[in-house]
């Protein structure tokens, strides 16, 4: 049967709309695509490259891009980055203290935060190495110290203007912007880790996309580790616009413990995230790195083989 999970996360107790409309501009990227920290790092191993499963998804969006599609990218940090931060609980900030954050911030918070970000920038220069030898003119756009948050959100609920214009500008001179989680300064608790599913979302939305892809080292979601015996690919998800609700037959919710922003129920969730705030997106799709599944889903064709999200009639 199938299984209704309840995305809690999506919930909001805000009273300004979760996701506050896109800034006028015309639509300036066809697709978003987040390389996964599993498409492009060992993830069980500190600060390993995947090089094939990277090397595979540069290729891809090399075809892509000879073709004439307008994208934009961003990249997990895998094992690059969540250590550090979630050795020196880098995202919780100074949150665990009373009151707004104390300056200068503690020592070890700052070399927290300093090492982070120098892991997920080594990560960030062998990505755009891959895709500039794959023919992907990527600029980096590095989001602190310009896109802050408050207790972990963009204030406002979206991407400061300077961000999205930025990235649409890239865009327009046929550049591909590649945006990487980070180390952000927070107003409420002093630093925080600002996720690339987040920015999948905004970039979305901020640059009209019609689809999204989530490129990972499996085939989509299933209904249990795939490499458990009897484990199924789910072909299609639905997500209620309403309540944000899933539905879906049984998926086992396993994750590493150090992917410090979840593991596949926050992707899920994350996926679910961009059929709600971003109107533009007609489907969002969970791929493996250099598959014939990614190939169609980079087009917006619903993949033989990957999951494929719509929003429930």
């Amino acid at each position: 049967g199938s299984s209704l999970v309840q995305a809690s996360a999506l919930g909001s107790t805000r009273a300004e709309p979760r996701h506050p409309p896109a800034m006028s501009r015309p639509p300036c990227a066809d697709v978003v695509v987040k390389i996964g920290g599993s498409a492009c790092t060992k993830k069980a191993q500190f600060e390993t490259l995947n090089e094939e499963a990277l090397g595979a998804s540069a290729q891809q969006l090399g075809k892509l891009k000879a073709d004439g599609v307008r994208m934009a990218v961003i990249h997990g940090a895998g094992s690059f980055g969540h250590q550090h931060a979630r050795e020196y609980a880098v995202s919780k900030g100074t949150s665990a203290e009373e009151g707004p954050p104390k300056y200068p911030l503690s020592d070890r918070l700052l070399e927290g935060a300093a090492k982070t970000r120098l892991s997920v920038t080594t990560l960030n220069k062998h990505v755009i190495s891959a895709l500039i030898d794959a023919g992907v003119p990527g600029i980096t756009i590095s989001p602190c110290p310009f896109v802050d948050t408050e207790k972990k959100k963009l204030p406002g609920g979206r991407l400061p203007p300077g961000a999205a214009d930025g990235a649409a500008n890239l865009l327009k001179r046929g550049l591909v912007p590649v945006v990487h989680g980070d180390v952000v300064l927070d107003d409420a608790q002093g630093v925080a880790i600002l996720s690339g599913d987040v920015w999948m979302v905004e970039l979305c939305k901020e640059l009209g996309a019609r689809s999204a892809v989530f490129v990972t080292d499996v085939d989509g979601v299933f209904t249990a580790p795939p490499t458990e015996p009897g484990a199924e690919l789910v072909k299609e998800i639905l997500v209620d616009p309403a309540t944000g609700a899933l539905e879906l037959t049984g998926v086992s919710m396993d994750c590493a413990s150090h992917d410090v922003t979840g593991g596949l129920k926050a992707k899920l969730e994350s996926a679910a995230e961009v059929l709600l705030g971003a109107p533009t997106v007609d489907a969002v799709y969970i791929v493996r790195a250099g598959s014939e599944g990614a190939d169609e889903a980079l087009r917006g064709k619903a993949p033989q083989r990957g999951t494929t999200l719509r929003r429930k009639a």
